[in-house]
């Protein structure tokens, strides 16, 4: 009998501030480094931009012989291939991740939904609090603040009020942290985010154009945002996305397999 897989999500109802960005890292990084088997409801319809991503890599991998081997090298040495990705309209998210997950034969430790950035009706609303659990990339200032809190705090009521949800907690994380920000700044808003009994992970991600950097079409760079890849050790240095994993794995009470 299959495990049952977490249904986890990055959402925010701050447009820019990185859930699919973070979706990507967070499950190439599961798949790819740590073991795990996962895949990916791209529930953003109609761009299902993740699902897009992963188009458009496979057509760079046809014409590119470098990422060819690279990727050759990486499944011989897992024993498996990329992580599925399936493209759903976002009320439709659970009952075809079910079907998906019905008819494959891997047993799959998460499932990765990729959520619209505005959460403004039923069906999504449904599929939001149907994860397990939900992490919230935050940028550190008022207008990303106020839309955060707006939408978090009345799905954190939720929870505490209803014991039988799937949905069992929600985390904010910093995100894009410029170096130039006041650490009073920071404790400021964290004191905000206290007082409404949110938790907050502990790691913050540095504001770096590194997290943008895709395979290119025709060289051989390093690639850090990738479907097909894990983050380039040489680019996670500094980043901060190893740190912000552990965090993941220690909320979900999983353990790795590499």
């Amino acid at each position: 009998m299959k495990n049952e897989p977490l249904f986890i999500a990055f959402s925010t109802q701050k447009g820019g501030v990185g859930k699919s960005t973070f979706t990507v890292l967070v499950a190439s990084y599961l798949h790819y480094l740590k073991g795990l088997n996962v895949a990916v409801m791209d529930c953003d319809y109609p761009q299902c931009s993740v699902y897009e991503m992963r188009k458009r890599e496979v057509r760079q991998l046809e014409t590119n012989l470098h990422y060819q081997s690279k990727a050759i090298a990486l499944f011989d040495s897992l024993g498996k291939q990329t992580y599925p990705i399936v493209c759903a309209k976002p009320e439709e998210g659970i009952i075809k991740a079910r079907e998906f997950l019905a008819n494959e034969p891997t047993d799959y430790n998460v499932v990765f939904f990729d959520l619209p950035g505005t959460i403004n009706n039923d069906g999504v609303i449904a599929t939001f609090m149907a994860m397990n659990y939900v992490f919230v990339p935050m940028a550190p200032s008022r207008m990303s603040m106020e839309s955060t809190l707006s939408f978090i705090i009345p799905a954190n009521e939720l929870i505490a009020e209803h014991s039988d949800l799937n949905l069992k907690a929600i985390h904010l994380f910093w995100n894009r942290v410029d170096g130039r920000i006041k650490k009073e700044w920071l404790e400021h808003y964290e004191e905000v985010i206290r007082q409404f009994g949110l938790p907050l992970l502990k790691t913050a991600i540095p504001q770096s154009v590194r997290y943008d950097k895709e395979q290119s079409i025709e060289g051989s760079d390093a690639v850090f945002l990738s479907t097909i890849f894990p983050a380039d050790k040489t680019l996670l240095k500094g980043s901060n996305l190893d740190l912000l994993v552990d965090d993941i794995l220690e909320v979900l009470h999983l353990t790795p397999k590499l």
